[in-house]
């Protein structure tokens, strides 16, 4: 009789434990099948992503040259070497000083266009074409219509100096001259790289029962921009600027198109200056260069979240 309690109550008991244990089975092959197929982008990550961040850091603690590779004989040399060379110091200098000017400009010309065609209620859609415009445009092919727009003799802004304004003594070699070399660069990769959509999808995102309440109110324009816009695009603006910086820092496609890193040097960014080091096969120099400026894009990216998390917190 007490075999027969004791079959009756184990069997459901051995039921629900071989149904577990069935699902801890299936589980286990689920997972290792999802590993399997997670398998080969790791493998590509690896390859191509971790291993080179490795191999580069390594690489800026030794010598290494086209004859010779001797690892780890530098220690911090390298960077001791890139500091002190006058060059470098240059290169970080127009780098900092492109990205102060880019970054303000880029993200309030894009907030305050955007803004603008808020209120426009004839051609919206032709006017975000325009904005839109720059980047189905191929970016080689808009710097190099820039360098024939600003050429010293054939351009249309030297040509309209002189004989439309009768002014020829503004007429310069916009790229050439040390005086204006800075800002026709900020100036054409406003027009390639402003944030222009991302900051219009912001404000296209924002609810309007915002703005009809505070009309009601009888908020003016000033008090809607102040109290709705920008706390509600705090997050979008954040993005836009640390993106912003971060191209600002990496400026080269202008550089390497249009001046050369020229005149004289003047308009030399830092990826401009590794790239140059890599032609001349100074791995070891160009990695570590690569290296500081890595460490001042993660700097400058965290300053930038502290500081808007910053102002959040005083909203």
């Amino acid at each position: 009789m007490n075999q027969m309690a004791t079959s009756r109550v184990g069997s459901p008991i051995g039921s629900v434990v071989k149904q577990r244990a069935r699902l801890w089975d299936l589980r286990r092959r689920q997972e290792r099948f999802a590993l399997l197929l997670l398998l080969p982008s790791a493998v590509m990550i690896i390859l191509f992503i971790a291993y080179p961040i490795v191999y580069s850091f390594f690489l800026t603690f030794s010598e290494f040259t086209v004859r010779e590779q001797r690892w780890f004989a530098a220690g911090l040399g390298n960077y001791q070497k890139v500091w002190g060379d006058p060059a470098f110091r240059s290169a970080l200098g127009f780098t900092l000083k492109f990205t102060a000017v880019y970054v303000p400009l880029s993200v309030g010309l894009a907030l305050l266009v955007s803004v603008l065609l808020q209120q426009i209620r004839v051609g919206i859609t032709f006017f975000r074409s325009l904005l839109f415009l720059p980047t189905v445009v191929p970016i080689t092919m808009g710097f190099l219509m820039f360098q024939w727009v600003l050429d010293p003799a054939n351009g249309i802004v030297n040509y309209l100096l002189r004989n439309a304004l009768g002014a020829p003594e503004l007429a310069r070699n916009w790229f050439s001259d040390p005086q204006t070399v800075f800002s026709a660069l900020i100036a054409v990769t406003l027009w390639g790289f402003g944030p222009w959509i991302l900051i219009l999808a912001g404000l296209l995102a924002i609810p309007t029962e915002l703005y009809d309440a505070a009309r009601v109110d009888g908020a003016t324009h000033l008090q809607e921009f102040r109290h709705i816009t920008l706390p509600q695009l705090r997050n979008t603006l954040m993005v836009v600027t640390t993106y912003q910086m971060i191209f600002a820092l990496k400026i080269f496609v202008p550089i390497y198109v249009i001046t050369g890193g020229g005149p004289a040097g003047q308009s030399k960014s830092l990826y401009y200056l590794a790239f140059e080091k890599i032609n001349s096969n100074k791995l070891d120099y160009s990695t570590t260069v690569g290296w500081i400026f890595t460490l001042i894009v993660v700097i400058l990216a965290i300053m930038t979240a502290v500081a808007f998390r910053g102002g959040k917190d005083d909203a």
